[in-house]
């Protein structure tokens, strides 16, 4: 059954070899900030009222407050996995990448899914009253041209998590020309792509963000490059094989999110900033690395989940925002905690029944690089049998 279900959901690669410890990395960045929106939604709008006192649970609260930091380790996944293939090539020599296919890939892969989900997530929200049409539509249509953050200064309102997609279209654009660094050499270019992140993060507690772009992010796609840039080399491989290295992992990865660190980019906690993207850097690099932390990551559901990503970051917050509505005030103890877990339970069930369908039906689809001519009707040119890699 769960081959089954594993061949069935699993996401479609195009030119590497699969990787489940990447999704497993996408299924705990997408897990954290689920939760922390779950979380929120719960706080915000429940109307129970509890025997005991939310900030009672000091150590959780910061831990799920600061669950929000898991958007820089998408970021960071993105800025590895656009890098890899040129890592290849610019490092190791390997097979060129035409910027033609690159963009036409982005377009063909990403594009379909998002317009699709956008707009019935826009059809549901005027149905159900959500905002009018006159209201909703120019923020649906910004949303299309990734432009809502630029024109509005403002989340989008056809579901807020879209901000960030915006973002990785920006870097998605830029990324091939910033690989090019990777041409020189290895000192060379670490120096340089480290100077980058501790300046960007210097410069952006100097002269705060005005609205969300690459700008106030840009050093977690480049803590993603260098690691790339580590990966193909094999960058001090034995040493993070090493068992006592999970525990490091562990330590570090409560360290990102409990460390105290007000937002990802302003005035203040400067050191945990610039510590970041480096610490994100760190721990990807074990769970790439090291054998036992890799297995828990790539263990059975959890790649499954993580594989569907996008469809369901894309539809996370609008199934809290229209079914929690239903589910906040249910009473399940008379103690916060217990009652937060029903909703996580609950909620998150919910979320990716939904998502599974739409990502089978919607997104996955669209993961077969040839989805365009076998949608033409076009046959595919026959090639000279080879032995697969994968």
């Amino acid at each position: 059954m769960f081959i089954y279900l594993a061949n069935k959901f699993r996401r479609i690669t195009s030119n590497q070899a699969y990787m489940a410890e990447i999704d497993g990395m996408r299924f705990l960045s997408l897990s954290l900030v689920t939760l922390f929106h779950i979380r929120g939604y719960f706080v915000e709008k429940t109307k129970l009222v509890f025997a005991d006192k939310i900030s009672d649970y000091h150590w959780f609260n910061t831990f799920m407050e600061g669950a929000d930091r898991s958007v820089p380790l998408f970021f960071a996944i993105s800025g590895f996995i656009l890098c890899l293939p040129f890592a290849n090539h610019y490092v190791k020599g390997g097979k060129p990448i035409e910027l033609k296919n690159y963009y036409i890939r982005r377009v063909t892969r990403l594009e379909p899914p998002y317009f699709i989900v956008m707009i019935i997530i826009f059809l549901a929200q005027i149905a159900l009253h959500v905002y009018n049409f006159k209201t909703l539509f120019p923020s649906l249509l910004a949303s299309l041209i990734y432009s809502h953050n630029l024109i509005y200064h403002t989340t989008p309102l056809v579901t807020v998590v879209a901000w960030t997609l915006e973002v990785e279209i920006q870097y998605y654009i830029i990324a091939p020309f910033m690989f090019r660094i990777l041409k020189l050499s290895a000192l060379a270019r670490r120096t340089i792509i480290t100077l980058a992140i501790l300046g960007f993060v210097i410069l952006q507690n100097v002269y705060p963000p005005t609205f969300l772009s690459i700008y106030a992010h840009i050093q977690h796609f480049l803590i993603g490059i260098l690691i790339g840039d580590f990966y193909v080399c094999g960058v001090a491989k034995d040493f993070f094989k090493q068992k006592w290295m999970a525990l490091v992992g562990l330590a570090v990865f409560l360290v990102m999110f409990f460390m105290p660190m007000t937002h990802i980019y302003g005035a203040q906690d400067i050191v945990a900033k610039l510590a970041f993207p480096f610490m994100i850097g760190f721990f990807y690099y074990i769970i790439l690395n090291n054998d036992i932390v890799k297995a828990v990551f790539s263990f059975k559901f959890v790649p499954i989940i993580g594989g569907m990503c996008y469809t369901i970051y894309l539809l996370h917050y609008t199934v809290i925002s229209m079914l929690g509505k239903y589910t906040v005030n249910i009473r399940f103890t008379d103690y916060y905690l217990p009652n937060l877990m029903f909703q996580f339970v609950i909620l998150m069930l919910a979320i990716l029944a939904i998502s599974a369908v739409f990502y089978l039906y919607i997104e996955r689809p669209f993961m077969d690089k040839k989805w365009v001519d076998k949608l033409m009707g076009k046959k595919p040119k026959e090639v000279p049998a080879k032995v697969e890699t994968k």
